[in-house]
């Protein structure tokens, strides 16, 4: 049984493992799993592309490939950078944990916005005993959950969206804020976490803020400082 560390770019993983093995390897493209060394463990990582399609696809490749090689995945980590939709409430460069993943794009759209309920068909007919019907909404997995350190107990945890159309407008980005109460915005997580729950298999996410959601000044972004932020999270999980 192995970790599987993902992030949706090269950029975006190297920072994740700029503490772990210097000599081992790395993905270089999507699809491709590629066993690493966390502090003596065996692991592995991929890269999932950007947006919640290439997520998804990467994510079942993953543990698929993994099942196949003998070492299947006993947990995911996501890690990547995020918009935050408040800036005073998360600046730029701070390091949270993702408690909920919201996909606010599936559903029934009345013309003003999507309601998840109101549609026929769940994304998944889960088990009651497992919490019932997947619409809009997933739980994640807290690092305690997977054997993790419990140091990264100690970040800040916030329900983010996941979406397709990265909200470039004032209007848009106060509408998603008010309808759903998030505190940031990315493309990936809800796929990724998805993926895990129809296979099992427990899910922490980790992002780091990188700028203001919606339409930004030059001093409402950090993308170089989020990344370096990444490189924290692996030694407060104890794998580095």
């Amino acid at each position: 049984m192995a970790l599987l560390l993902c992030a949706p770019t090269a950029d975006e993983l190297a920072a994740l493992l700029a503490d772990a093995d210097p000599d081992g390897a790395r993905p270089d493209e999507e699809l491709k799993l590629v066993p690493i060394r966390l502090k003596g463990r065996r692991a592995w990582a991929c890269l999932t592309g950007v947006g919640p399609i290439n997520a998804a696809l990467a994510l079942g490749a993953a543990i698929a490939g993994a099942g196949a090689a003998g070492e299947p995945v006993s947990g995911v980590l996501l890690a990547g950078l995020a918009g935050a939709f408040d800036l005073r409430e998360l600046p730029l460069g701070s390091l949270c944990l993702v408690r909920e993943e919201i996909w606010p794009e599936y559903g029934l759209h009345d013309g003003t916005g999507v309601t998840a309920a109101a549609f026929s068909f769940p994304l998944w007919r889960r088990p009651a005993r497992e919490g019932g019907d997947v619409y809009d909404r997933l739980s994640l997995a807290r690092p305690r959950d997977m054997g993790l350190s419990a140091a990264a107990d100690a970040l800040e945890e916030r329900t983010s969206l996941t979406v397709a159309g990265v909200s470039a407008s004032r209007a848009r980005a106060a509408a998603m804020r008010e309808r759903y109460g998030a505190a940031l915005e990315n493309m990936e997580g809800f796929a990724v976490a998805y993926a895990c729950a129809r296979y099992g298999i427990p899910c922490v996410e980790a992002r780091s803020v990188s700028n203001k959601v919606g339409p930004r000044a030059a001093d409402e972004k950090d993308f170089p400082g989020a990344l370096r932020r990444l490189s924290r999270v692996l030694p407060m999980l104890g794998l580095s």
